[in-house]
């Protein structure tokens, strides 16, 4: 019996001294693990600084493709809190791809970061990137009159009998774009309207078929000002908020005026 307990502490390399028992050889040791960090800017195809909000971008997503094993991570950051830190990953070789999302924004790409090695208790700094991004867009309106009416021009009772339109665009600080708009209808020319600052100009009525468009208008949140007047009065408007999507997309929209004096 002594010899044989001998050779099973001897076996075990446990502490039999101690009445311990071996280590288990089932138990995993936890991974080692590091951390990454990314700082990126959001500018125009001009270089120009821009916000996130300009272009609809909410997230910057990376991707992380092991060169080790065969797994992958996905990580995102908020597109305004440049730079971030990852939360930890993995120790290892990593293939690294960015891409900037947003609402209605194709994603935007930057050139993938190879051999990307994540350390042990380290955070590694991925090389700093840049989003460009044509901040401009287009717009295409129409002005509709309150029901029941069916013409923002004609005469009662059918009609609002409006004889002036006014259009003024506010950014999300409140300062007024000049902005022309070509004036359409049934697809033929229809003249030109400019919404000048910082008062706007008085055009002729704006029918409710005709289509006021813009092109290559600085993308971003705005709050537009439509009146329509009935001699000096401004006896219908419009408020609205409306952003104009980056990467040279349309954004289509009816807009519906109130009435606003009673005494018009």
């Amino acid at each position: 019996m002594q010899l044989r307990a001998f050779l099973v502490c001897a076996m075990a390399a446990a502490g039999c001294d101690g009445g311990g028992f071996p280590p288990d050889a089932g138990v995993t040791p936890p991974a080692a693990m590091g951390t990454f960090s990314l700082a990126w800017s959001v500018t125009d195809t001009a270089g120009a600084p821009i916000t996130c909000d300009q272009i609809g971008a909410s997230t910057v997503a990376i991707s992380l493709s092991s060169l080790d094993r065969v797994f992958g991570i996905a990580e995102s950051f908020s597109c305004g809190n440049s730079p971030s830190t990852s939360p930890a990953i993995p120790i290892g070789n990593y293939s690294v791809a960015i891409e900037l999302h947003g609402f209605g924004l194709d994603p935007v790409t930057v050139p993938p970061q190879s051999r990307v090695v994540i350390t042990e208790g380290q955070t590694t700094a991925l090389q700093p990137v840049t989003f460009a991004v044509n901040a401009t867009g287009n717009l295409a309106l129409q002005l509709a009159p309150p029901a029941p009416l069916t013409s923002n021009c004609g005469a009662g009772p059918g009609g609002a009998a409006i004889d002036g339109t006014s259009i003024t665009l506010q950014d999300a600080a409140g300062a007024c774009l000049p902005v022309t708009f070509t004036r359409t209808k049934n697809g033929a020319p229809n003249g030109t309207y400019t919404a000048s600052c910082p008062g706007p100009a008085v055009a002729t009525c704006i029918e409710r078929d005709e289509t006021l468009t813009a092109t290559s208008v600085p993308s971003g949140p705005y709050t537009i000002h439509v009146r329509g007047k009935i001699g000096a009065a401004d006896c219908f408007r419009n408020d609205d908020s409306l952003a104009v999507p980056a990467q040279g997309k349309a954004l289509t929209r009816t807009l519906n005026l109130a009435s606003s004096t009673p005494s018009c």
